[in-house]
């Protein structure tokens, strides 16, 4: 017991370094030029990771109420009374009496320490929870890091794309003038110039809003012009998983994920709130201490115990339904355990799947296909103007290489939200991207 609390006392004392840290930094600017930044950024701007640590430092608060070593303040009693005997004996003169009373409650049955396990028991919890706000900040300003980079070159593309598809319908309107080709040829050259003219502004509202969200999750505001830099294409964090299987995945996700720490510490939580409700049942002691000095001016000295009576319910205030609801709290607590394990196996398998999936299926595009993909672009519309190829067939294999630099952006944005996604499925985010 004293081991999980000096550890828990540990991990609040952490984090509260942390919250102030975080405190005195500087708001995020910018520029950012790495994923490392944005994580970072994205963690200390978070406010959800800010009500997680609030959350913490409130239940520090509630452990130093819990750990007062007496349950209420002593009680003085003072009390003066004036005599003055009456009747036809009665000597004459009066006396001045005062009583002075001290009590004090005390604890008997370990009261104190249950609390201070319960409240142990949550602050440990809370530390688990504040990582998991972590790590799900991280990952959303990652996904949108990595959105924000595609749509940029997707608009990159779509603008090399278009300019072509422009060409290439100028020249067919030219032809068709000429009486050179027929008008259903300029036609098809418009309606795919006005395809990727469409293309074009799609992306550019995708990179708007990727860009909006991402400044938004930095706490910057969305209006202000911040630079973004980043290669395409992008570098993916690592995660030196590669060659671990799906069951040693799932474990180390159960060893490293807060969700299921919080819920074990959860668990305990409640616990220690069944203990602390059984030794509530032991009534507390009284301890008084009593001083007077009565009308035949005599120093009286005395002291008394009192222990309250507690009476079976329902004659009276009893601890029994409370601690029926305490214990299926655990039991509720302890199938909450199951369903987070549950779902974390689901998370990590899928997430792996998915990853594995988009890997493979971005090595069917090896750079040299790239590059002579937009290289052929370029080749055919030259081939056009000099009339050596017709323009339908052009525009049909254009169709076709568009369709591949359009997937290939496309899987490369697949790619790493499935492996930003991994990260967190297994709980290794946050060592592998930001420190």
């Amino acid at each position: 017991m004293r081991r999980e609390r000096w550890a828990a006392c540990a991990c609040a004392l952490l984090v509260s370094v942390g919250t102030r840290i975080h405190a005195e930094l500087p708001p995020c600017s910018g520029p950012f030029h790495a994923p490392a930044e944005i994580a970072t950024c994205a963690v200390t701007e978070s406010l959800d990771v800010r009500s997680a640590r609030h959350e913490l430092r409130a239940l520090s608060g509630r452990r130093l109420s819990a750990g007062v070593l007496l349950p209420s303040h002593p009680v003085v009693a003072l009390s003066f009374a004036h005599r003055r005997p009456q009747g036809p004996e009665a000597t004459q003169g009066t006396f001045f009496n005062w009583y002075v009373a001290l009590s004090q409650e005390i604890e008997i049955a370990g009261q104190r320490g249950a609390r201070l396990e319960l409240a142990d028991a949550e602050m440990a919890a809370q530390v688990r929870r504040v990582a998991v706000a972590e790590q799900e900040a991280a990952a959303a300003a990652l996904s949108a890091y990595y959105e924000l980079i595609a749509a940029r070159e997707a608009l990159r593309l779509a603008a090399a794309l278009g300019s072509i598809a422009d060409s290439l319908a100028r020249l067919a309107s030219g032809r068709v003038a000429q009486a050179l080709s027929a008008p259903v040829d300029a036609d098809v050259a418009v309606a795919e110039a006005t395809r990727l003219g469409l293309m074009r502004i799609e992306a550019a509202q995708q990179l708007r809003g990727a860009h909006l969200e991402l400044m938004t999750l930095l706490g910057i505001d969305p209006l202000r012009q911040t630079e973004v830099s980043g290669a395409w294409p992008p570098v993916l964090p690592a995660t030196g998983m590669a060659e671990m299987g799906e069951a040693a995945l799932v474990e180390r996700a159960l060893a490293l994920r807060g969700e299921v720490g919080a819920a074990e510490m959860e668990q305990r939580a409640r616990e220690r709130q069944v203990r602390l409700l059984r030794r509530a049942r032991v009534p507390n002691l009284t301890l008084s201490f009593i001083a007077q000095r009565d009308g035949l001016d005599e120093l009286v000295l005395g002291g008394g115990l009192q222990m309250p009576l507690y009476l079976p319910a329902p004659l009276g205030p009893g601890r029994r339904g409370e601690i029926t609801e305490a214990v299926a709290r655990v039991e509720q607590a302890t199938t909450s355990i199951e369903q987070v394990r549950r779902r974390v196996r689901l998370e990590v398998t899928q997430a792996t799947a998915t990853e594995r999936a988009k890997t493979e299926s971005l090595a069917l595009f090896s750079p040299a296909l790239v590059q002579r993909a937009e290289a052929d672009l370029h080749a055919l519309a030259q081939a056009v103007a000099a009339q050596r190829m017709p323009l339908r067939e052009a525009l049909l294999q254009q169709r076709s290489l568009i369709e591949l630099l359009s997937s290939h952006v496309r899987v490369r944005l697949e790619a790493a939200l499935a492996r930003v996604e991994l990260l967190r499925a297994t709980g290794l985010l946050g060592q592998e991207v930001y420190r």
